[in-house]
């Protein structure tokens, strides 16, 4: 009887540790299936982050060329507001430079028109009067050829001041770009 209990016994421990394996068995395989889901949920997180970046990198590279644009644009833009500001002071150095020259020749004008006067010489009265009268005629003319010189400087002041004004405007305009 002892050995029928002895079996008995081996044959419930055989079965317990039979149980014992299957069980761990499943709880391995269990295991098993979760590190390979881990590993896959893993991975579709590293190719979601992978993906993410390369977004992230192609809007930076994206805002980066619009960027590039916009300066290379502008640097157009200012290169041709300095060649037309050249351009209009070579035109308006020109002007000033002819005006300077009229404005001489009215004062040498006048200034021989003055030591022309009285030289002394002895005259008649219609003579006198005569001579008035050209004197006055040539001095109206030279007054008149001066004002129409001071008009033309007032002009061309005045054209200097719109371009300031466009000037300013463009760089308001830049500013906006900027910001």
């Amino acid at each position: 009887m002892l050995d029928k209990l002895k079996a008995y016994g081996l044959q419930g421990l055989a079965l317990a540790l039979a149980v014992l394996s299957i069980y761990l068995g499943f709880q391995l395989y269990e295991a098993r299936l979760d590190a390979e889901s881990s590993r896959s949920a893993l991975s579709a997180e590293q190719a979601s982050r992978a993906g993410d970046n390369a977004e992230r990198m192609r809007v930076a590279l994206d805002d980066a060329r619009a960027t590039f644009r916009k300066g290379e644009i502008h640097a157009r833009n200012q290169q041709e507001i300095v060649d037309a500001h050249a351009k209009q002071e070579r035109v308006r150095a020109a002007a000033l430079a002819a005006a300077a020259a009229d404005g001489e020749r009215l004062r040498d004008q006048v200034r021989a028109f003055t030591a022309a006067c009285g030289g002394g010489e002895a005259q008649s009265v219609a003579a006198a009067i005569s001579d008035c009268r050209d004197r006055a005629t040539t001095l109206g003319a030279l007054y008149e050829a001066a004002d129409r010189q001071a008009g033309e400087f007032a002009a061309a002041a005045e054209k200097h001041a719109d371009e300031i004004r466009t000037l300013k405007r463009v760089i308001v305009n830049d500013r906006a770009l900027s910001e």
